[in-house]
C-alpha cells in the first residue's frame, strides 16, 4: 500500500526493498533517545528483519515506511488501544536525522492520521512527546493535534525524570477540518 502525499512525500507498507536501508537509518543514538526504550539501540540488521517481517501481517496496515522521492526517511506507526480504550490509537515516528527539518515528519503525520481515521474505528489518536523533544511537539501541533495534557514526572530515561507532553485529535475535529 502506498498513500502518496505533498512535497514526494509518501507513505509505504514495509517490505523488502527496505531492508538495507532501514538499520543504517534507524541505528542513530539522537533517534533513539526520542523514542521509548523498546525502539533497540543499537539498530542491528537483525531489528531490520524483525521489524519489516512483522508488519507484513497487518491489514489494513498500521505501519509504514516514509519515503521522499523513493528513498526510505523514515518510520510512522500506530498502535490501537485494547478493551476499554480500543476506540484509542498512539502515533509514534521518527525521521532519520540528516532529514531533519525538511517537513516530512509534519506531511507524513497529516497523511497517517488521515489513513487511520478512514480505515480504522477509532474515536481518538494521540501521541506523547518527551519534554525535551521540542522539534516533535511542533510537528504535532502542525499536523493539526492539540496539547492534551503534561503528565508530570511521567518517564526516565537515561537516569532523568521527565514531563511527557500528550497530543490528540479527536474524529470530530478531523472531519470538521477536512
Amino acid at each position: 500500500m502506498k498513500i502518496q502525499g505533498a512535497n514526494d512525500i509518501a507513505l509505504v507498507s514495509w517490505g523488502g526493498q527496505h531492508f538495507h536501508s532501514l538499520y543504517p537509518l534507524a541505528n542513530n543514538p539522537a533517534i533513539a533517545k526520542n523514542l521509548k526504550d523498546s525502539f533497540p539501540q543499537p539498530y542491528t540488521i537483525h531489528d531490520a528483519r524483525f521489524w519489516i517481517e512483522h508488519n507484513i501481517k497487518f491489514n489494513p496496515p498500521q505501519n509504514f515506511a516514509i519515503e521522499k522521492n523513493g528513498v526510505l526517511v523514515g518510520s510512522i506507526g500506530a498502535e490501537k488501544g485494547k478493551d476499554e480504550l480500543r476506540t484509542n490509537m498512539e502515533i509514534g515516528l521518527w525521521v532519520g536525522e540528516r532529514f531533519w527539518g525538511q517537513g516530512i515528519a509534519t506531511e507524513a503525520t497529516k497523511l497517517f492520521i488521515r489513513h487511520l481515521f478512514e480505515k480504522f474505528s477509532v474515536q481518538r489518536i494521540f501521541a506523547t512527546v518527551y519534554d525535551f523533544n521540542i522539534s516533535c511537539m511542533r510537528v504535532m501541533q502542525k499536523a493539526g493535534l492539540q496539547e492534551e495534557a503534561i503528565l508530570k514526572g511521567a518517564y526516565i530515561k537515561h537516569e532523568k525524570i521527565g514531563d511527557i507532553y500528550q497530543y490528540v485529535m479527536l474524529r470530530e475535529d478531523f472531519n470538521s477540518s477536512k
